[in-house]
């Protein structure tokens, strides 16, 4: 007989635990959005509640990227229903924001989902992946309950530079008789045309020169 107490009472713990697991999975989560940018460029996420199943009057998150070498946080801003809010703070390097809100006209009722709460707007540093992890401080109810929602990171992609192409320098073309003088085959430049005139008429006079001799 106590084998089988103990036994059942496994099977009622086990029980337990797997219900717990489907509620921590299908209760709500604060997400953050995947992102895909440059390491010249610039990107938003979104930070969203799945779900207010007794509505949302406030919250309190830190947002951290684990890598500030691929990305770092540049800013962030509140949707305008959240009518009482503090100023994202980001910490140092753009590596961690605080993002704090209150929704005093009780705008998100029971039963609302996928509320965006933020939205960061991050920067690309080098190519790479990084995670934009995120940890709910407080969330509290339009009950004034306090609940702990699921946290779900999002991941940052960051590829090279789609602007920087490569460019091959091409050898100018030679210098031929006519663009040493300064000019073109159509039209010689005025000092050129005087040398030329200067040595024909030195040619000239050497012929008469010539001629005169040998008579």
């Amino acid at each position: 007989m106590t084998h089988l107490a103990v036994a059942l009472a496994a099977l009622a713990l086990l029980g337990a635990g797997a219900g717990l697991a489907t509620a921590q999975t299908d209760g709500p989560a604060v997400s953050v959005t995947d992102a895909d940018l440059s390491a010249s460029g610039t990107a938003t996420v979104d930070v969203v509640l799945t779900s207010a199943p007794n509505g949302l009057a406030g919250y309190n998150i830190d947002l951290t990227v684990d890598d500030p070498n691929v990305a770092h946080i540049e800013s962030a801003s509140y949707p305008d229903r959240f009518d009482l809010t503090t100023d994202p703070a980001v910490g140092d390097e753009g590596r961690t924001v605080t993002l704090e809100a209150a929704d005093m006209g009780s705008t998100i009722d029971a039963g609302a989902s996928d509320v965006t709460l933020a939205t960061v707007e991050i920067a690309g540093d080098a190519p790479g992946e990084a995670e934009l992890a995120v940890e709910p401080q407080q969330v509290d109810t339009n009950d004034g309950d306090r609940i702990q929602p699921a946290a779900q990171a999002g991941a940052l992609t960051v590829t090279g530079d789609s602007s920087a192409s490569a460019t091959e320098s091409a050898d100018p073309p030679s210098a031929g008789p006519v663009d040493e003088l300064g000019g073109s085959a159509d039209a010689l430049p005025t000092d050129a045309l005087a040398l030329l005139g200067a040595l024909v008429a030195i040619v000239a006079l050497s012929a008469l020169a010539v001629a005169r001799r040998r008579s």
